[in-house]
């Protein structure tokens, strides 16, 4: 197993320092240095953080619950779980590029048999003073769990064999309790914890099925008649968690004819409303049909998901929003309710199938891609808000330095691609990266981008855009229509001399990144407009120049070459007298040739 993630242990640090150590008791030993304090206090926080998200408890009492210290006897944590009368006994180790191994697994038996003897005598200040406590969590508990915390490289094979001594050693006085498995809270659980905090929330509620049937099979499906009224109760008390899994959110009814047709409907003919209505779709992880009649049921459903029908419901919703006095009680819409993970891989192909009839872009389908909600979550730790669905973009994106659109982030990463293509397609075929399925799109969207990454690129972006806009404002003739229209070539050559910075896994300042990016940028433009002036204006308009691929990509590769003092290299030279059909992309070599020697700012 991986260990965690840069980006991740960044983020869970952060949270750990503000959330979990102020509520830590105190440090026993404060003659250390502060270094040695401050680490042992993020040690510490962990072990509270792995029982806040393994039981969820409060944060305080996780907290609380830590007995680390200097010196410990090989136990970080304590915690009676009186739901389920079980004691939970908590290792951790917070070390990212180390095992949780033979030598801490002994440590761990070794303090979790003496507190298993209620040797107390034995261990610090933190256990003794919780002796009442703990003699109470000894009485009454069926069950004693040891859990094992890491954020390393893995559980060592033999310290799990080290543990397995204790656990099934038939002779221990309190074999039958201690339980045989030991828990394991390692990386992966980290991350996906952390990602859980950001996401919108799961929607538990109940709907009323008139015509109810149940259809059987290898998909269990629940189809029948609802009342929109109880539609628009649900989107007014869930609000966009209800569509999470939907490709797109409510678009307006001043955005389209379909919308105002329906609250048209609503306001005129409620009761011919289900015979010009396509219905809702939907997935639950769990459904329940436990009352009602045959024909009549109310379904308890967990993990709801509206997937084909947002505009319907939100459309109700604003209508009734509206017209508080409108009598749309006799309005009903045909349900089918699937039980399917949402998030799964058979959730995402219906919900792909059942939106196809509907007008959507490619871009819609983007919102399918599990990693652009792990995008949004991830980024929502740096307080930026991300926006993969395009409707749900709002309308100051562009100006907020917080907000950040898939658009923006589809450009800003293809800038850092070596394609010689791609600054010819970002100025004339931008739907090539739109598409979740294309190559374009997964070379952009890859499991190894994190969110630091995406900021520190969209940063770069917006900088070099904003930029080049006021250059081509200020200045006239063929210069200024150079960099109005030559901008993503300006910024492709620029891009691949501050790769080193960018994939940082801290997010970057932007005072920082303009201090950066100033003079490069200067340079670049420049250099790059000196290598255009011959080329562009001689019987045809600069934008009819960077409309032509074949000439974008020669002046791509001049520039590259010119501003990253190459030019007159031997190997450059050589490279460019390979010629190679095989070639995925226009003089694939020379430009990842260029790539690799550009000099890092």
């Amino acid at each position: 197993m991986p260990a965690l993630a840069t980006n991740f242990l960044n983020i869970l640090k952060d949270k750990l320092e503000k959330d979990f150590v102020p509520y830590l008791p105190e440090l026993l030993n404060k003659e250390r240095p502060k270094a040695d304090q401050d680490k042992k206090q993020l040690s510490r926080a962990f072990s509270g953080f792995v029982l806040h998200k393994m039981l969820n408890v409060g944060i305080a009492d996780a907290a609380q619950s830590v007995v680390d210290d200097f010196d410990d006897n090989g136990l970080d944590a304590i915690y009676y779980y009186a739901t389920s009368r079980t004691l939970y006994l908590v290792q951790s180790k917070f070390r990212e590029r180390e095992q949780f191994d033979e030598g801490d697994a002994i440590r761990f038996r070794s303090g979790a048999d003496l507190l298993l003897a209620q040797r107390y005598d034995r261990f610090n200040a933190n256990v003794k003073c919780r002796k009442d406590e703990l003699d109470n969590a000894f009485e009454e508990a069926e069950h004693i769990q040891l859990v094992v915390a890491y954020i390393g490289s893995g559980f060592s094979a033999h310290a799990n064999a080290a543990l397995k001594e204790l656990t099934e050693d038939q002779d221990h006085h309190e074999f039958g309790r201690l339980q045989p498995d030991i828990t394991e809270y390692g990386p992966d659980k980290v991350q996906a914890d952390l990602l859980v905090e950001q996401s919108v929330g799961i929607v538990n509620d109940s709907l009323a099925l008139s015509k109810w049937q149940h259809l059987g099979g290898c998909r269990d499906t629940h189809i029948g008649v609802a009342l929109v009224s109880d539609l628009v109760a649900l989107h007014n008390k869930h609000k966009k968690a209800l569509y999470e899994r939907n490709i797109r959110y409510f678009l307006g009814s001043r955005e389209s004819d379909v919308n105002r047709s329906i609250q048209d409907t609503l306001r005129m003919v409620p009761d011919e409303f289900f015979y010009l209505n396509n219905g809702i779709t939907a997935l639950a992880d769990q459904v329940e049909a436990p009352q009602g009649t045959k024909a009549n049921k109310r379904l308890r459903l967990r993990g709801l998901s509206v997937i084909n029908g947002a505009q319907t419901i939100s459309s109700a919703a604003e209508f009734v929003a509206q017209n508080p006095g409108c009598d749309i009680s006799s309005a009903k819409v045909l349900v089918t309710i699937i039980k399917a993970d949402s998030e799964g891989k058979f959730g995402r192909s219906v919900t792909r199938a059942r939106n196809h009839q509907n007008s959507v872009s490619a871009g819609n389908f983007a919102s399918l891609d599990p990693r652009q909600e792990d995008l949004r979550r991830e980024l929502a730790y740096f307080d930026y808000s991300y926006h993969y669905r395009p409707e749900a973009t709002p309308r100051n994106a562009e100006v907020s330095a917080n907000i950040i659109t898939i658009e923006q982030a589809m450009k800003a990463l293809a800038l850092f691609e070596v394609d010689s293509r791609f600054p010819y397609w970002l100025k004339n075929e931008i739907a090539r990266f739109r598409n979740a399925e294309s190559t374009e799109y997964q070379l952009l969207f890859t499991p190894t981008l994190t969110g630091a990454q995406l900021v520190n690129k969209v940063k770069f972006f917006r900088f070099v855009r904003d930029v080049l806009a006021s250059n081509a404002a200020a200045t006239s003739g063929a210069e200024g229509l150079f960099y109005k229209h030559g901008a993503f070539v300006v910024a492709a050559v620029l891009a691949k001399r501050c790769r080193t910075r960018v994939n940082e896994p801290d997010v970057l300042r932007q005072t920082q990144l303009n201090e950066l990016l100033s003079a490069p940028l200067d340079e670049c433009r420049q250099a790059c407009w000196d290598k255009a002036r011959p080329l562009v204006g001689k019987g045809r308009s600069v934008l009819s120049y960077f409309q032509n691929q074949s000439s974008t990509v020669r002046l791509l590769d001049g520039c590259m070459s010119a501003i990253y003092g190459l030019e007159t290299e031997d190997a450059y030279q050589a490279v460019k007298q390979v010629a190679d059909r095989r070639e995925a992309f226009p003089q694939e070599k020379v430009f990842r040739y260029l790539s690799t020697q550009a000099p890092q700012i």
